[in-house]
Parts: structure tokens; sequence; C-alpha cells
């Protein structure tokens, strides 16, 4: 009877391991937002690849942009050539400075 009651426990403690796992991966994976104009009409998409960037695709799914989040409190956008387009947010003023 002992016997089962280990088996049991071990088992129930495996089935919990993989659920926590699964559930870590599918956090960590990206996910896509679609993106409508005003009429409704769909427009492309956006990707959060979960790591502090972000893809943009036009509509027929080409890559339109990208996004970094400087962590900072600002963010750089990039465009579709991989060429710096702006930026967005004011970053802290350094230890000692005033703004």
């Amino acid at each position: 009877m002992k016997r089962k009651t280990v088996l049991a426990v071990v088992v129930v403690t495996l089935a919990i391991a993989v659920v926590v796992a699964l559930s870590a991966i599918a956090r960590a994976q990206s996910h896509q937002t679609p993106v409508y104009d005003a009429s409704g009409r769909y427009t492309g998409s956006v990707i959060n690849n979960g790591n502090g960037t972000q893809t943009f695709t036009d509509r027929n799914g080409h890559f339109s942009g990208s996004s970094i989040d400087n962590r900072n409190g600002t963010t750089s956008f990039y465009g579709p050539r991989g060429n710096f387009t702006g930026s967005a947010g004011s970053s802290p003023a350094p230890f000692g400075q005033r703004r």
C-alpha cells in the first residue's frame, strides 16, 4: 500500500511539473495582434516577440518595421530597411544631474 502512495505522489508531481513547464513556454512565445483601420479593414499585424521588441507587418504579411523597448523609458523605431526612424518617451536624468 505504501508503494502505491509513493507512486501516486510521483505521478502527481510529474504532472504538475509538465503543466508548469508548458505554461512557461506558452508565455515566452510571441503573440500576434491584428491591426484594423477606421473602416474595419485589416491593415497588418503587430507581433510582440516577448523580449522587448515588436515587429510590424503590412496587410500582405511583409515586414514594415520594428520597435525596441530600451528599458530606460524610451522606445526606438526602425523602418523596413533597418534605418532608425525615431523614438518616443523620456529617460530619467543621470544621477546627480537636473533636467
